[in-house]
């Protein structure tokens, strides 16, 4: 007989209305049907609405009918209220949004549980306003609002009964507050996990061929390095290095990092492949054909790059921020320079170039960390976390 326990969800992301349908990120619908199959209960998702242009790839369409879960819709603007909560035994919601950080005296009032997930640090927020390029006054300013934000937070988190923390940078900011619960964000499932027999071929195609297979995927910004890869190419040229990078995604450095390229005339080792669906385009290539991913990430936030990366078998050279050092100390995935070693970085995959043995062992290390936090296993984790407040 199923409980009556409900979960009510206030996420950070909206959810766009169209007439009468739906439109959801999709990631955070499918972690909707994970808690609907873990969590013993019911389901509500508390989510402000969108006008914002909408994503060119990554999200799903649903009529309200079709949801399984209960849903209240908030205005873009608006706040969750007492009303929204109500009849809750337990409320996750996203301490990365200021907007939600009054739930947990809410919940305390009405007696809830309440645990707040949590993804950027500090350090994150500033970095993101600096390459703004906002001016000093304005940047100034912002970088006041981070700080005092940051107060009204571990505030908010005093209140709290949990916390869960998306990465090692997070958990490691956050974990003095007590029950805080460490995950990595992912989307890959068991049976996406790149097998032993998909490992061997890729091997095998290593060791039959000179070329490295390279790559990168994420959003084309400057936070995410995007920049730099071109660059890096141009020294891995210089060096003799024989090597192909292919880039995946979009964004704003795009138009830039093409006409580099053509400049430096490094058509022919340097691809880019624009945006294509992760699941049936993105996964299967990088788990047949990439040997090195180049994560080249300014910032500290939890970018799924890094699990769903590992979970093809593939190990990863970038810079150390505190989210890839905090993944370094856990495991023996890859390799880190300070951040803007490009030459640091380039180094490493000449020599990696040369000794595949070492890229290859690293490559089992990242499967076998994989493994332990696919998609069910970090959500069925979550969910105990939640559930062991009521027991």
């Amino acid at each position: 007989m199923q409980s009556t326990k409900l979960l009510s969800i206030a996420p950070s992301v909206p959810v766009w209305v169209d007439t009468e349908q739906l439109i959801f990120d999709r990631k955070f619908y499918d972690g909707m049907l994970q808690y609907i199959e873990a969590w013993e209960g019911s389901i509500r998702c508390v989510i402000r609405t969108s006008n914002k242009q909408l994503p060119a790839f990554g999200t799903i369409t649903k009529s309200r009918e079709e949801l399984p879960f209960e849903i209240m819709l908030i205005e873009k603007d608006g706040k969750v209220e007492s009303q929204h909560l109500a009849g809750s035994q337990v409320v996750l919601a996203s301490g990365d949004n200021f907007n939600g950080l009054h739930i947990s005296r809410i919940c305390k009032n009405l007696g809830i549980k309440c645990v707040y997930s949590i993804e950027y640090i500090p350090e994150t927020r500033y970095q993101i306003i600096e390459m703004e390029g906002n001016g000093y006054i304005r940047t100034l300013r912002k970088k006041l609002y981070i700080w005092q934000g940051e107060h009204k937070r571990k505030s908010a988190f005093k209140y709290a009964d949990g916390l869960q923390a998306n990465g090692a940078a997070a958990y490691n900011e956050y974990k003095l507050f007590p029950n805080c619960h460490l995950y990595f964000d992912t989307r890959i499932n068991k049976d996406i996990l790149i097998s032993d027999d998909q490992l061997k071929q890729r091997f095998k195609n290593l060791e039959d061929r000179k070329t490295l297979h390279l790559a990168f995927s994420g959003r084309l910004i400057k936070m995410k390095g995007a920049d730099h890869l071109v660059e890096l190419a141009k020294k891995l040229t210089t060096k003799g290095v024989d090597y192909k990078m292919t880039i995946y995604g979009a964004g704003d450095q795009e138009s830039s990092m093409k006409a580099q390229i053509q400049n430096l005339a490094l058509e022919k080792n340097v691809c880019l492949a624009g945006a294509v669906d992760f699941y049936s385009e993105l996964i299967p290539d990088i788990k047949a054909n990439v040997d090195l991913y180049v994560v080249l990430h300014r910032q500290s936030d939890p970018s799924c790059t890094y699990l769903e990366t590992l979970s093809c078998g593939i190990p990863i050279v970038g810079y150390a921020n505190k989210a890839f050092l905090g993944l370094l100390e856990r495991a023996d995935i890859g390799w880190a320079k300070p951040i803007s070693d490009i030459t640091g970085i380039a180094d490493i995959v000449e020599s990696l170039s040369i000794n595949k043995d070492k890229l290859m062992a690293k490559s089992k290390n990242a499967i076998e960390f994989a493994r332990l936090h696919d998609f069910e296993t970090t959500f069925k984790a979550r969910i105990k976390h939640l559930s062991d407040l009521l027991n």
